[in-house]
């Protein structure tokens, strides 16, 4: 047993004096304290001051979060300006134009709900569906203290729709996006606005409708492109606002190892001789780059 530890002393002393030739002072417990101190690399004692690594996972958690962030961690505080105004300005981008297409939106369906009407539409489906190759029966109330949406059966209204085969869709109930896509998009429903050829009691051929798609239809249509374009604006900065967060992330990450790059120390044994008494002393040397 005491053949092994001796062994194992005399390799671990082999392996320190090796990894540091200066230290072979002759006494194992300063070498060893030396040793250990240059192993000790997270944190470095300079003066009054304490500079610590960075730890890269912190850093880019932190940008994760708040772009930025981890910039401001490691002492990169020109990029982490950078980052925070990218964020700010696209995160107020992103706001500012989803309520300006929340806007645009109750304007074109308003518009739609003052001069596109579905008791319209259903009547002419009544009148010209036979023509078109279809058949329909639909149900309109005669109340007309209700509102259009409320005076039509929508599964009569449907139904029509589904036997005239150039149709390509059938209507969504009033309220839903779809609806008002719709009626603005599709000529089917052309002849529900109140400046069609139906409404202004000229219609006279079957498939006149699929041309009829002027005035009221176009402009309706531009109203909800409008607002189309506003929220294209909206996702558009959501999607920077998202790709800063990851850039910051990457940077941030990059910054910490660099940061810990930077931070160099060597150590060495100083003799000093006092009345012809060697002693040593360890020496550390800090250096920073910038």
């Amino acid at each position: 047993m005491k053949v092994s530890i001796l062994f194992l002393i005399i390799i671990f002393s082999f392996s320190l004096f090796a990894a540091e030739p200066e230290f072979k002072t002759g006494n194992l417990k300063t070498d060893f304290q030396l040793f250990s101190l240059l192993n000790q690399t997270n944190e470095v004692s300079s003066g009054n001051h304490t500079l610590r690594q960075k730890s890269p996972i912190l850093a880019g958690t932190l940008s994760a979060l708040i772009p930025g962030a981890g910039e401001i961690y490691t002492g990169n505080y020109l990029k982490a300006l950078l980052f925070l105004t990218v964020e700010g300005v696209t995160i107020y981008l992103n706001y500012h134009y989803n309520k300006k297409g929340d806007e645009q939106t109750i304007l074109f369906q308003n518009y739609a709900d003052d001069y596109w009407s579905v008791v319209r539409y259903a009547e002419w489906l009544n009148q010209w569906a036979p023509a078109l190759g279809g058949n329909a029966n639909i149900h309109i109330s005669p109340d007309q203290n209700l509102k259009p949406w409320m005076r039509v059966n929508w599964d009569e209204l449907n139904q029509a729709e589904r036997t005239i085969k150039e149709f390509s869709h059938t209507l969504y109930p009033h309220g839903h996006q779809q609806y008002y896509e719709m009626i603005g998009k599709y000529p089917q429903y052309s002849q529900g606005w109140d400046d069609s050829k139906f409404a202004k009691g000229q219609y006279s051929v079957a498939g006149e409708y699929y041309y009829d798609t002027q005035g009221k239809f176009i402009y309706y249509s531009g109203l909800r492109g409008k607002a189309n374009d506003l929220y294209n604006i909206a996702d558009k900065a959501l999607i920077v606002t998202i790709t800063n967060h990851v850039i910051s992330m990457i940077d941030a990450i990059i910054s910490a190892n660099n940061y810990n790059s930077k931070i160099t120390m060597s150590a060495k044994l100083n003799q000093v001789n006092f009345g012809g008494i060697a002693d040593y002393y360890p020496e550390i040397n800090l250096k920073v780059r910038f």
